[in-house]
């Protein structure tokens, strides 16, 4: 699957991780999905639903979580970066 030419919103994930925790086969949730409009392999879904569960597992300082959040403002107050939506 190819990331980018998909968006796959918070919504899709927490519909997988209930359909795992309701002990259906990964293959089944990829199904599910792929009838729902979004491509999945039974690896696609092993992949997100243990990249998403070690979200979370490890702090980020308190230093670098200001950075990052100060980078991002940083970004939305430079008025001469290209708008992406004119893309």
């Amino acid at each position: 699957m190819i990331f980018k030419d998909h968006i796959v919103r918070i919504e899709n994930i927490k519909t997988m991780q209930m359909l795992n925790n309701a002990k259906l086969d990964h293959q089944v949730i990829a199904m599910f999905m792929t009838c729902e409009g979004v491509p999945l392999q039974k690896e696609d879904v092993c992949a997100i639903l243990e990249q998403y569960n070690s979200l979370g597992q490890h702090k980020v300082s308190h230093k670098k979580a200001r950075a990052l959040i100060q980078a991002k403002m940083n970004h939305f107050e430079d008025s001469e970066l290209p708008c992406p939506t004119a893309y």
